[in-house]
């Protein structure tokens, strides 16, 4: 009798929209990779969106990205879902977080057809509200499959 094929693995690209070391958002990411060890055929990578320059396309020369941008450009491509973890500044998204959505929706758009998820950790009761529905409508603008509802 052959041996049963292992599981499908689901792989999650993990980003965090604060810079910050001590973020309580990459804290998140962090317990969420955790558990996600003790789920068969579920894997979680952070991809970190720290180096990536800010968006400018003077940089892109003859059709190719700076090889940062190119790198975090395949990761997002290889991975079946994202999963966004945001604090919320001035009631929207993250520059640093905006500029890696950006970066990935240039051509070929490597969102496209991505599932994904937003979390948020803040200092008061709906302090991510304004956050996820920023981050919700950029979703539609570019073709990311999400949650379309809150549950707050």
């Amino acid at each position: 009798m052959a041996a049963a094929a292992p599981p499908p693995i689901i792989k999650v690209a993990a980003l965090c929209g604060s810079l910050r070391k001590g973020s309580y958002n990459r804290g998140l990411l962090r317990a969420a990779m955790e558990v996600s060890k003790s789920i068969n055929g579920l894997e979680i990578e952070y991809v970190d969106i720290s180096p990536l320059p800010f968006l400018n396309t003077d940089l892109e020369v003859d059709g190719t990205y700076p090889p940062v941008v190119e790198a975090f450009r395949q990761k997002i491509l290889a991975a079946d879902s994202v999963l966004f973890a945001s604090p919320e500044y001035n009631y929207s998204v993250t520059g640093p977080l905006k500029n890696a959505i950006d970066w990935a929706s240039r051509p070929p758009n490597v969102w496209a057809d991505k599932a994904a998820a937003i979390v948020s950790a803040g200092g008061v009761l709906v302090g991510a509200d304004h956050n996820i529905i920023s981050v919700r409508l950029g979703f539609t603008l570019i073709f990311i499959s999400s949650i379309s509802q809150s549950f707050f």
